[in-house]
């Protein structure tokens, strides 16, 4: 039998957070299936090198100082893994400039030259406990006022699971250690046991007979398939010629939920005091457990419960809640905590003459930092008659920025699916609901209180916690006060039935000249046309709405295109520069089993 989960976006509440948190490795970074112990084979080798960067970092307080490190990339949108310690000053918990600085090197396409210097990339989350830092590319390093391009040409790694690991395993190392001079560097290996640093049953750390030196630091761990498995972290962890690498799950973990509490605007440490599993109720036991937890209450009762799990309090700090109705604060009181760290606590709003119908809020705080603060209804608190939902747009997966990943109404083989809309005059504290068909069969519903207003975009999710989903017609319905306002419809085929998605793949090379293939043409202009347009109309008429791609060579000669393209696909290819004979090419084709990225090497001809 199938198990449902599923996962609405737009809900901040804990208990929520905590399924979110769940299944969100899945919704960003999908595991890679266990695969045994091999040599490492030549593409999963070139990924890796290409998912591999270089990370400097300017230290403020010293003139002409720099930290050098390596780091990972783990999305094509320009998302980094590193080490904390490329960024700060571990002990002291201090970055080496404020404002979380990195230039990021990119490797060449054909990895035997030094990394290009090319993008500048910000902190986006840090853990000195764990030694990672999290960054994000947000523009280029000669100018960062410049808008970035549409294709970064960056190569994202393949998320492994680093649980499937086991002493004997081989283990490979990617980076720039300062020994293997300013080239990209390959160590194999293999995992030489496992070290569980907290002694909570779980092994923190992979030990490997690599020996990590200075530069590998926050580089690329990978399985004999390529997939990523860890972090090589250099410093506190060499013993000999025992290195320790990260565990890749462990930080997996911390990069997902770093990436949710910036969608959601909360701090990202684990150690922060938390209330998790907030559940409103009538009435609670003897032992303090909420009774028939709900969202929404008839009128006429005069106690609302919450019950919820506290971590990371100290006693003596100040602990405070309130509760609103309709937005008005009706009551508020503040203790010194003295109940512990970690535990489970209730709290309640009374009124003997009964609670007026309405929407009410639960705020609480922690030393007067709000941690919380969501609602229940009381009554028949009606929507608005315009409140509704947007129409609804499936997709495979979800992005960093909370965009759709392969959106459609036909999909084959997977495990989630991702359902985005628009909330319309619906307002905090309205009750909605979900329902999930799969051939007319209900497979999955859950009611909430809506808390966020109107958005332009939300989105909830469908998985099957053992498995893929099945395969059959998909229903969803989206209700406001239990009256459906918005539906939508997509179907889940056998894989054989829908058409292999092929990859797009980066185009990069360089323009010569064609009496000597050793002079480059800088400032050259490489066009790739909208399929199904000649060169000869371009050339007639080159306007910009006939080009799918382009890019200008430097002064090495070398270009990137600024959008990808699909293998498989014949585009017409312009390549103009004053001076030199226009070079026209129709119908070129970029193989179907394409390497990314793929090189288009051309020759030009002087007038």
């Amino acid at each position: 039998m199938t198990n449902w989960t599923t996962i609405t976006h737009t809900q901040r509440q804990t208990r929520q957070f905590l399924s979110l948190c769940a299944v969100l490795a899945l919704a960003l970074f999908t595991l890679a299936s266990a695969r045994p112990a091999q040599a490492i084979e030549r593409g999963p080798l070139n990924s890796a090198l290409l998912a591999t960067v270089q990370v400097i970092v300017p230290v403020a307080t010293e003139q002409d100082t720099y930290s050098t490190g390596s780091g990972t990339i783990l999305a094509e949108s320009g998302l980094i893994l590193t080490n904390y310690h490329v960024m700060g000053d571990i002990e002291q918990e201090q970055l080496y400039n404020s404002n979380g600085f990195a230039a990021i090197g990119i490797n060449p396409a054909n990895l035997k030259g030094r990394p290009v210097m090319k993008y500048a990339a910000y902190l986006v989350a840090s853990n000195p406990t764990l030694d990672l830092a999290l960054l994000r590319i947000t523009g280029l390093l000669e100018d960062e006022s410049a808008p970035l391009p549409k294709n970064l040409g960056l190569t994202a790694i393949l998320i492994g699971d680093s649980e499937a690991m086991q002493i004997g395993d081989e283990i490979d190392a990617f980076g720039f250690p300062s020994i293997g001079g300013d080239t990209v560097t390959f160590t194999a290996g293999i995992i030489s046991g496992f070290e569980d640093e907290d002694n909570d049953g779980y092994a923190e750390w992979l030990k490997v007979d690599l020996n990590i030196n200075h530069g590998n630091s926050g580089g690329l761990a990978t399985n004999g398939a390529g997939e990523f498995v860890g972090v090589p972290t250099q410093g506190r962890q060499d013993i000999g010629m025992i290195g320790l690498v990260r565990d890749g799950n462990l930080a997996m973990d911390w990069v997902n939920r770093a990436l949710l509490a910036e969608q959601e605007g909360t701090e990202t440490d684990p150690n922060a005091a938390a209330a998790t599993n907030v559940l409103f109720a009538k009435a609670i036991s003897s032992k303090g457990v909420a009774r028939n937890p709900a969202v929404r209450f008839d009128s006429g009762l005069d106690t609302i419960y919450a019950t919820f799990d506290y971590t990371n309090f100290a006693d003596g700090a100040n602990f405070g809640f309130a509760w609103y109705l309709d937005g008005f604060q009706i009551f508020s009181d503040s203790v010194r905590w003295d109940a512990g760290k970690n535990g489970s606590t209730w709290v309640n709003v009374y009124d003997d003459a009964g609670l007026a119908d309405g929407y009410y809020e639960l705020e609480i705080t922690y030393d007067g930092e709000q941690i919380y603060r969501e609602g229940v209804v009381v009554g028949e608190a009606k929507a608005p008659s315009s409140a509704t939902f947007g129409s609804i747009t499936f997709a495979e997966g979800v992005t960093d920025d909370d965009e759709p990943i392969d959106p459609g109404t036909n999909f084959a083989s997977v495990s989630d699916i991702y359902a985005f809309f628009s909330a319309n005059g619906v307002e905090s504290g309205t009750e909605w609901s979900r329902r999930w068909y799969i051939d007319g069969e209900l497979v999955s519903e859950g009611e909430d209180v809506w808390n966020l207003g109107e958005v332009d975009s939300s989105w909830l999710s469908l998985s099957a916690n053992d498995g893929e989903l099945p395969v059959g017609r998909y229903r969803l319905e989206l209700l406001i006060e239990n009256e459906v306002v918005q539906s939508g419809e997509m179907d889940i085929v056998e894989p054989e039935a829908r058409a292999p998605k092929i990859a797009d793949v980066t185009i990069v090379g360089a323009v010569t000249e064609a009496d000597n293939r050793r002079r480059a043409v800088s400032g050259a202009t490489v066009f790739f046309l909208n399929p199904g347009v000649t060169t000869d109309v371009f050339v007639d008429d080159p306007k910009q709405g006939l080009v799918f791609a382009s890019g200008v060579t430097d002064d090495d000669g070398e270009y990137q295109l600024d959008a990808k393209l699909t293998p498989g696909t014949a585009y017409g290819v312009v390549v103009y520069k004053e001076g030199y004979k226009v070079v026209q090419a129709d119908d070129f084709e970029i193989p179907i089993d394409a390497t990314n990225p793929y090189e288009v090497t051309v020759t030009m001809e002087r007038r």
